[in-house]
């Protein structure tokens, strides 16, 4: 086998064999910088693979040295064309002497583990730059021949992802013009990793725990230091939230093995998450000696390639014995190295004798608070400070963004015409989060200390896509930069342009939606959301929330002194209004509407049901009076509720379901049958009654649920994942714990879907899960959820998910009972 190049030996003759990316690490190598060893199976030995190969189809011996013709605009034919040939790839064997030769080379890198790295040589005539980063994905696999060989495959067989197919068409890149390499390098034990982004003012860099696969996930959120490029002294870091990494699966078990399932995309599978300690948290990844090495890497290469790279780079152990050494194990820049006369960097610079590295040096740099991504977006303008949640209200101009501790749900009025919201408490299944989300404006929550740093009429922008806040000088906002207080959100309403998404995609370039068994819906909190909707992916609203609309009427008074004779027919009225909308613009699809579920922290007025005492308590949010329970001890509320339903219904809306929440008990979910039935609303051929299923007891009773007159069971995971797991949503302390991925939760989802379905019951689910984790979907779609609902903002992404994974299932089924090839 001659297509191995060990990657410190790489010659310039040899660029157009291995890739950029390795010839730039191996310039780097032979010049002196620490760059982790490894080896290069260059680009003919997939050619001549394909070539020699015994296959049974003659199009296979031709993948590369013909177009490939495909119409990518038959979602259909290009997906069954991709996965046909991954598949027939991966089933493949490679020449015993070939997978000799790569297990005699990839001993010699001394490690358990092994990472291959796909390397694409674009064509020299390619017009502009393209950027396919993410577009191949790298392997991880123990250093085990079989492993080896079967990752060698799974990497070249990235070449014919459909999303890869889709993308040189349109990029007008032939196949036959294309280089693929698999860089092999070790994976050692890290300590620390991250990436290291250059410029000529500044590096900034990011570093987490462990491998930096915890960053590419969204799990870890890094650790941030901004370094000056020509001095190397240090102008700011920030802590990151880090408290989940990953390490290589030493003796898997089926207990790892659903969890990867679960959590890890299959390049990763053979990693394993950990939990890092709480003192680690507290602690800075990288030492000031090892931010003073990258510096005086960087400042070096820097000094020479003089334009902006990427460095990504580890902190390991090479070995038990040896000491940590930081190498750099990849590196993006325009400009080969050959031509540049580089050399290695010798010392770093002394310590730098400026202000400490947490102060902000000058006005150029920005002052940045750094919190929780909770809603996409960037918004600049001023800042409106809100320190206590009991400040009544007055007179905010549109366009502001809302600084709180947190974000009362009967300030619906005042976030609706905000440009952002940044709150101290509360996480992803937060008011604040969630109304953002609707709204279609960025939000960033979790950033402690932000009402003490940020006062009313500061200039800041707000990144919702990476958590930052960051402070702009005076006189930085003009009138024109701040957001319309009333956003129209593209994701959902403007065509999208050529999607790369994380898995092979059924393409949204099409004009019509793809028809889908698996109902996708909406959650929705305010009929004010729907200017953002565009209806045609949509069955129906899934989830609509009550309390944002009802808060909007108590304001700040207890809601059960609506319930007085005199003032009920106004509650009525008032709700009724609002819920028309949603339903007149749904019909005839169904609209679920979720009855109060008012807890101790909605209102500053509320009451205990039955009681005189006001109960404002948010430690008892979820296991205080609330929910069914609620209706049991005062159903006055919830009689006006049913009165509202029966009227719409009589004026001719008979879309509406009811789902009640919170159920603990039979005897409840009994309670509340009973007064459906008082007021008609079971009369009304196509009405329903369903319950929330999130409380953990749903697990043991839909049984007899169904046989008390339970229609349906839509699963909500936030409160699910919390009792489950016994991690308050709400703390952001708690936010690595709170994981509706976590495999017990997981498990119970399971086991609704499939009692649901022996019940002869539909099972949906309308919790933040798909939303916050779309790769949960196929996993839903295959134990064969019903329905999925989700916020506005995930409507599109949500509809492509299930349409890839159901026409995956029926791919898979049709080859199965049949055995056609698809072609």
């Amino acid at each position: 086998m001659d297509h191995l190049y060990w990657l410190d030996q790489i010659q310039p003759s040899q660029r157009s064999l291995v890739g950029d990316n390795p010839f730039n690490l191996s310039q780097m190598a032979q010049q002196g910088y620490p760059v982790l060893p490894g080896f290069v199976l260059a680009a003919p030995a997939l050619r001549e693979f394909l070539e020699t190969y015994p296959w049974e189809e003659p199009l296979f011996a031709e993948l590369l040295s013909s177009s490939v013709h495909l119409n990518v605009d038959d979602p259909r034919q290009l997906k069954a064309i991709a996965q046909h040939i991954r598949e027939e790839m991966m089933a493949a064997k490679l020449p015993q002497q070939w997978i000799n030769n790569l297990a005699i080379a990839a001993q010699q890198l001394n490690s358990p583990g092994l990472i291959l790295s796909p390397s694409v040589t674009l064509p020299k005539n390619t017009p502009s730059p393209l950027k396919f980063s993410g577009l191949v994905e790298s392997y991880v696999c123990r250093c085990d021949p079989e492993e080896i060989a079967l990752g060698v495959l799974q990497t070249w067989a990235e070449l014919f992802r459909a999303r890869s197919l889709l993308y040189w068409q349109r990029s007008r890149i032939e196949l036959r013009s294309l280089n693929l390499a698999v860089v092999v390098q070790p994976l050692h034990p890290a300590i620390t990793s991250g990436t290291l982004t250059y410029t000529q003012a500044h590096c900034e860099i990011q570093a987490t725990w462990g491998l930096a696969l915890s960053i590419k996930l969204g799990e870890a959120i890094p650790d941030w230091y901004q370094i000056q490029s020509d001095s190397g002294n240090a102008i700011a870091q920030i802590l990151g939230n880090k408290h989940l990494s990953y390490e290589l699966r030493v003796n898997p078990t089926s207990r790892d093995e659903f969890t990867a399932e679960i959590s890890l995309p299959s390049p990763y599978r053979c990693l394993q998450p950990y939990v890092v300690s709480d003192e680690q948290q507290q602690e800075f990844a990288l030492k000031p000696r090892e931010l003073e090495i990258l510096g005086a890497i960087a400042r070096d290469l820097g000094s020479h390639l003089d334009r902006h790279f990427i460095l990504e780079w580890t902190l390991a152990k090479a070995a038990e014995q040896s000491p940590a050494q930081i190498y750099i194990t990849g590196v993006e820049v325009g400009t080969p190295l050959s031509s540049l006369g580089i050399r290695p960097p010798l010392d770093p610079p002394p310590a730098p004798k400026s202000a400490p590295i947490t102060a902000i040096e000058g006005e150029e740099m920005p002052q940045m608070i750094l919190g929780t991504a909770a809603a996409k977006g960037v918004a600049v303008g001023l800042a409106y400070c809100i320190p206590s949640p009991t400040e009544v209200l007055e007179n905010i101009p549109p366009g502001r963004i809302l600084i709180a501790k947190e974000i009362v749900p009967h300030w619906l009025h005042i976030v609706r015409q905000a440009a952002a919201v940044v709150t101290e408490a509360g996480g992803m299944t937060s008011h604040a989060a969630i109304l953002a989300r609707e709204f279609g404006i960025p939000a960033v929550v979790g950033a402690a200390g932000v009402t003490q740093a940020i006062a009313t009429a500061t200039e800041i922008c707000v990144n919702g896509d990476t958590g930052e806040i960051f402070v702009l000088p005076a006189g930085t906002v003009q009138p024109s930069l701040e957001r319309s207080p009333h956003p129209l959100a593209s994701a959902v309403s403007e065509p999208h342009p050529m999607p790369l998404p994380e898995s092979d995609p059924v393409t949204a370039s099409s004009a019509q939606p793809f028809p889908t068994a698996t109902q996708l819906m909406v959650n929705l909190s305010h009929p004010s959301s729907l200017d953002r909707i565009t209806d045609a992916y949509l069955d129906g609203v899934g989830l609509l929330r009550s309390e944002m609309m009802a808060l909007e009427i108590f304001q700040s008074e207890d809601p059960y002194q609506w319930c007085d004779r005199h003032k009920s027919q106004e509650f009525i009225h008032r709700i009724s209004d609002p819920l028309k909308r949603v339903a007149e613009f749904f019909f005839p699809r169904p609209v679920f509407y979720r009855s109060l579920d008012l807890r101790g922290y909605d209102l500053p007025g509320l009451r205990s049901p039955g009681q005189t005492s006001i109960n404002p308590s948010r430690s008892a949010q979820t296991l205080g009076v609330h929910g069914a329970f609620s209706y049991l001890l005062d159903p006055a509320l919830f009689d006006l509720e049913l009165e509202t339903l029966a009227k719409l219904q009589q004026e001719g809306l008979t879309n509406l379901r009811l789902i009640i929440p919170f159920v603990r008990t039979v005897e409840e979910f009994i309670f509340c049958r009973n007064r459906v039935q008082q007021f008609k609303l079971d009369q009304v051929r196509d009405f329903q009654l369903w319950i929330m299923a999130e409380v953990p007891s749903a697990l043991f009773l839909i049984p007899d649920y169904v046989q008390a007159g339970v229609q349906g069971i839509s699963i909500g995971t936030n409160d699910l994942t919390q009792l489950l797991l016994a991690a308050d949503r709400e703390n952001q302390q708690m936010s690595q714990v709170f994981d509706p991925r976590h495999p017990a939760v997981m498990r119970a989802i399971h086991q609704l879907i499939q009692t649901a379905k022996a019940a002869g019951i539909p099972c949906a689910i309308c919790g933040g899960a798909p939303t916050r984790y779309p790769e949960t979907i196929d996993t839903l779609v295959r134990w064969g959820i019903d329905g999925i609902s989700v916020e506005p903002e995930a409507i599109v992404r949500t509809h492509q998910a299930i349409a890839r994974s159901e026409h995956r299932i029926l791919l898979e089924t049709a080859r199965r009972d049949s055995g056609d090839c698809p072609f």
